[in-house]
């Protein structure tokens, strides 16, 4: 198999490539990157960012363009084998609509970042990374998303609707007191006021 055809079979086009992520038959990590530096030149390949690449395709306007939030979500969200980080913050809020307020920056809790609060660009998108507070994995991010919320917000910004809302996510998510207990430690006190002040504990399992 080609080079190009692997890249093509494992990734598609419009997806995100990380170079780190690249294993092609028993070849070594220069090899590679001369190749995607040829496939590059070629046209067959479009580079997003260091060590980000995604194979284009053809449209009205020429190549297609590669979506950050893609990039976004493969780097701190989710490699495609495990669960690495969750939204917070605004970002999060609005996915719950929770909120119509918008803001320009993608507010994220990452196992891939070790700084406690980091800003970068991916492509023109600003992103505030934040150092996670516990390992993060599939199993834990529903609880961990859902405390981060309960610090983020008030028991005021709770109305009725917006209870309802969260009570929704906790079901679906499957969120128990015992979770909650597990995690809790990683927080700041404020978050066990605010569920106990917003009445939002009653809603959850034991």
């Amino acid at each position: 198999m080609q080079f190009f055809e692997y890249l093509l079979n494992k990734f598609g086009t419009n997806e995100p490539i990380m170079s780190n992520e690249i294993e092609f038959e028993d070849y070594s990590k220069p090899w590679i990157y001369k190749q995607l530096n040829t496939l590059v030149a070629e046209g067959k390949l479009m580079r997003f960012e260091k060590g980000v690449y995604y194979i284009p395709t053809e449209t009205v306007f020429g190549k297609s363009l590669l979506n950050p939030r893609k990039v976004i979500e493969k780097k701190y969200i989710s490699d495609g084998n495990d669960t690495i980080g969750y939204y917070s913050g605004v970002t999060f809020q609005n996915q719950l609509r929770l909120s119509t307020q918008m803001s320009n920056v993608i507010e994220i809790y990452t196992n891939n970042e070790t700084s406690k609060t980091r800003d970068v660009l991916v492509g023109s998108q600003r992103v505030l990374l934040r150092r996670a507070r516990t390992k993060i994995t599939g199993s834990n991010v529903a609880v961990l998303s859902f405390l981060e919320l309960m610090n983020d917000t008030s028991p005021a910004f709770l109305d009725d609707e917006r209870k309802e809302i969260i009570q929704d996510f906790i079901k679906a998510n499957g969120i128990t007191r015992k979770n909650i207990t597990e995690y809790a430690p990683v927080f700041p006190d404020r978050v066990m006021r605010n569920l106990i002040e917003s009445e939002v504990v009653y809603n959850v399992a034991p």
